[in-house]
């Protein structure tokens, strides 16, 4: 049942980029490197997303392309921190979302409130507790960092 909503989010978040305007970004090209199983090659497109992404959803995206790659690589702590700034930035976008009638919010709102969650229960055993604390509490701070210097000082 996990790996069929996953799919179905993958390919969801897939026809989402597609009709973008048909223009490939940095994450067209992560995205197509982790179908082919290249995470490595992925990463750097993966990071630019990141750092420059075009828009909130491709930040949690990546992030949660990332933690795919980590968590197959066998990087808990790693799939942990991206998986949670994923469902950080998941959670966030769903929140202020105003397409509330668009069928993405709900798939995305999932991802949010269960998908995401369920994969950081699974990873938590091999992170650890104190660990998990200081990674939700470095994410933490790197977003809200963020959110300041996009947000806050513009105005």
């Amino acid at each position: 049942m996990k790996k069929m909503l996953l799919l179905a989010m993958v390919v969801v978040l897939g026809l989402t980029l597609a009709g973008c305007g048909g223009q490939k970004n940095e994450l067209d090209t992560a995205l197509a490197l982790t179908k082919q199983g290249d995470c490595a090659g992925a990463a750097p497109y993966l990071d630019d997303t990141v750092a420059q992404p075009d828009g909130i959803w491709d930040l949690a995206y990546a992030f949660f392309l990332k933690g795919q790659c980590a968590r197959k690589a066998g990087d808990a702590a790693g799939a942990y921190e991206n998986f949670y700034a994923a469902k950080i930035v998941t959670c966030y976008a769903v929140s202020v979302s105003t397409g509330h009638e668009d069928l993405n919010t709900y798939a995305r709102s999932d991802y949010c409130e269960r998908v995401i969650p369920d994969i950081l229960s699974e990873l938590a055993p091999d992170v650890g507790a104190d660990r998990i604390k200081a990674i939700e509490a470095k994410v933490n701070s790197a977003l809200d960092a963020r959110y300041m210097e996009r947000f806050a000082t513009k105005k």
